[in-house]
């Protein structure tokens, strides 16, 4: 009999946490992020091919399973990702618009008047920085520069003439060419485009001399034999290409890093926020994700809402007084 009264709790007992589950599993659902059957949208404001888009497209596909969700990727090139960012602070803030964004790039459009940017650092709701890509710069194969030096003279011999193609106008390898310019009192000729995918085209078909890309666009190439790359803009030789010399150690004093992530309008719901930052870290986490970017050149480097706000301040105190001398003439 008391054995009887016992599997009688027992399956009461196991009855009513099911219940309970069902309940709270509703009132997720209903009050939860994201709704069930409603997509999600990711700007990728630069052209299809490069970095930034190859990134967001291996994200896109690894939070579907998590958000049990759609997760699209739509490409608004233009004005180094000006364009795409003005159409995502014009959305609405409920998570269903997001964008990536690369920091110090974006700080440069509102840094800048001339651009008339609609938005500053205070329009974005940062979601989580996904990875990081040093800018570099190569040349082809059979070009007489050989070393960031014989660049440079070449610049000094004959100013503004040396052609150098970026991803668009004060993105982060454009900056890395201006710093350098500066750093080394020359002048280049850059050739900007909507994207790096178009700028490593120039580049393979001879339109211009130099390519001012992120390690990822230069790292096939390399091994290929097709590029030569005359250094990396960091800190550190990039583990992608580490018989390349930083060009701080070549004399110059040039850092110039991408922090790619994704934002959400200003004003997105704190609990919106906490879900997509969650899923994109999980993602982030994965040692199969780890390996997909790294075999494009791309260095895993997750951070938080607060750890990437904090890069894009430090990032904006750095850019505020010499903006006005890297603005090209």
């Amino acid at each position: 009999m008391r054995r009887f009264h016992c599997r009688v709790c027992i399956a009461v007992t196991a009855a009513i946490q099911l219940l309970l589950l069902g309940v709270c599993g509703t009132v997720a659902l209903a009050e939860g992020f994201p709704e069930q059957g409603r997509p999600i949208t990711i700007i990728v404001p630069y052209a299809p091919g490069g970095a930034t888009d190859t990134g967001a497209r291996l994200m896109a596909a690894a939070l579907e399973p998590l958000l049990h969700t759609s997760v699209q990727v739509v490409n608004r090139a233009g004005a180094a990702s000006q364009v795409g960012l003005t159409q995502l602070v014009r959305s609405k803030p409920d998570g269903y618009t997001l964008s990536y964004v690369v920091v110090p790039t974006v700080v440069t459009h509102y840094l800048d008047p001339a651009r008339q940017a609609l938005y500053t650092r205070s329009s974005f709701q940062p979601i989580a920085r996904h990875f990081t890509s040093p800018a570099m710069l190569a040349v082809s194969a059979d070009s007489p520069y050989h070393t960031l030096k014989d660049l440079v003279e070449a610049a000094r011999a004959h100013p503004g003439t040396v052609t150098v193609s970026d991803s668009g106008l004060m993105g982060v390898p454009n900056l890395c060419t201006l710093m350098l310019g500066h750093a080394a009192g020359v002048q280049f000729a850059p050739v900007h485009f909507d994207g790096g995918a178009p700028s490593i085209t120039a580049l393979l078909g001879g339109h211009v001399e130099v390519l001012a890309g992120g390690t990822v666009d230069g790292a096939p190439y390399k091994k290929t034999g097709q590029f030569r790359v005359l250094g990396v803009s960091d800190e550190q030789p990039d583990w992608s290409m580490p018989d390349v010399p930083t060009m701080r150690a070549q004399g110059y004093d040039v850092i110039a890093v991408s922090n790619t992530g994704v934002v959400a309008p200003a004003g997105t719901p704190p609990n919106v926020v906490a879900a997509l930052t969650n899923a994109m870290k999980t993602v982030i986490a994965s040692p199969e994700h780890q390996q997909k970017l790294r075999a494009i050149a791309l260095t895993p480097a997750y951070l938080d809402p607060t750890g990437y706000t904090k890069v894009w301040i430090d990032n904006e105190n750095r850019l505020t007084p010499i903006i006005a001398t890297l603005r090209p003439p």
